[in-house]
C-alpha cells in the first residue's frame, strides 16, 4: 500500500512547495490537491459532508499550478489531483496542461477526476449536469486522442474538434493514470472502461463496498481485455487507525490519502510530522 497526503491548501496554510518538499523528505509517496475553481455566492445543493460548506472550499489553490510548483521542487513524490473537476475546463486546454504537468514532473502525475457534486457550480461552466458521466467519458476520450495521436481529431456528443496538433505529449504512455471518483456502482465500472483506477471517498466507503467495487472492476477489466493486476484503488481520506487501514487494504485499496486540515503553517507542519510518525 502507498501512503499519500491531500492537504486543503490555501493562501493561509503551509506554503505548498514547502509542504511538498517536507512530505517527500518524510517518505510520503504522493501529494494530491483538490479543486473548486469557484463557489457560487448562493446555492441550494446540500454539502455532502453535512452542515455548512467549510470555508476552505472557497479558498483552494488551483491544483494544476500548485502541483507544478511542487514538481519543480521535488524529485520522487508523485503528484495528483483529488479531485479535479474536469468538466469545468475545456478538454483541449486540460490535455495540454496535464501533459505539461506530466513533463515537468518527469512522469509523476496521477489524475483523480470527478464530475462534481455542486450543481450550481457546474452550471457556471455549462456542465451537462444530468449527463455529466457521459460528458466526462467524452472529455477523456478526446484528451487521449490529443495525448497519443500526432494529428488528433475527435467527434463526440460533448466534444468535437478538427485535425490539430496538441503538444506536448505526456511522459507516461499512453497517458498518466486516470482515477475516476465516486461511490456509486457505476463509478467503478467507468474506471474500468476509460480510466485506470478508482478514487472513492472514505466518508461513504466501507471495506465491503471497496471489495464489491473492486470485483466489478475486475469483471470489467476482463471484459475489455485489460489486466486486473494494474487496478489502482486510491481511498480519499481515512482515520489513522491501523486496524481500519488494514481492512481497507485487504479489501483492495492500493493507496490511502490522508487529509490535512487547513491550518496556519506551523500547525500544518506539526500535523504532517505527527501523521508521518503514525502511518509511515
Amino acid at each position: 500500500m502507498q501512503v499519500g497526503i491531500m492537504p486543503f491548501a490555501t493562501s493561509k496554510t503551509m506554503p505548498i512547495v514547502e509542504l511538498g518538499v517536507e512530505a517527500e523528505r518524510l517518505g510520503f509517496e504522493s501529494l494530491f490537491l483538490p479543486e473548486h475553481p469557484v463557489i457560487p455566492a448562493e446555492f441550494e445543493t446540500p454539502f455532502p459532508g453535512g452542515g455548512d460548506l467549510p470555508d476552505e472550499y472557497r479558498r483552494m489553490l488551483d491544483p494544476f499550478v500548485g502541483l507544478a510548483a511542487v514538481a519543480g521542487a521535488t524529485e520522487r513524490i508523485r503528484i495528483g489531483t483529488a479531485i479535479t473537476l474536469i468538466l469545468q475546463r475545456p478538454p483541449l486546454i486540460s490535455a495540454a496542461q496535464l501533459a505539461t504537468l506530466d513533463q515537468l514532473s518527469h512522469g509523476r502525475l496521477i489524475i483523480g477526476a470527478g464530475s462534481g457534486w455542486l450543481r450550481e457550480e457546474g452550471a457556471i461552466f455549462h456542465v451537462d449536469w444530468n449527463r455529466r458521466g457521459a460528458q466526462m467519458k467524452d472529455y477523456f476520450r478526446a484528451m487521449k486522442r490529443c495525448w497519443n495521436d500526432p494529428v488528433a481529431a475527435y467527434k463526440g456528443t460533448h466534444v468535437e474538434f478538427p485535425e490539430l496538433i496538441c503538444e506536448p505529449k505526456p511522459v507516461q504512455r499512453p497517458n498518466p493514470p486516470i482515477l475516476i471518483a465516486g461511490e456509486m456502482k457505476v463509478a467503478a465500472r467507468r474506471a474500468a472502461i476509460y480510466g485506470d483506477g478508482w478514487i472513492p471517498r472514505y466518508l461513504w466507503s466501507t471495506p465491503e463496498s471497496i471489495a464489491e467495487g473492486r470485483a466489478r472492476m475486475v469483471a470489467a477489466y476482463q471484459e475489455y481485455g485489460r489486466d486486473p493486476d494494474t487496478i489502482d484503488i486510491t481511498l480519499f481520506g481515512c482515520r489513522q487507525d491501523k486496524d481500519e487501514v488494514r481492512r481497507f487494504v485487504d479489501a483492495g485499496v492500493t493507496r490511502i490519502l490522508f487529509v490535512l486540515k487547513p491550518e496556519p503553517p506551523d500547525m500544518m507542519k506539526d500535523r504532517l510530522y505527527r501523521l508521518a510518525e503514525r502511518v509511515l
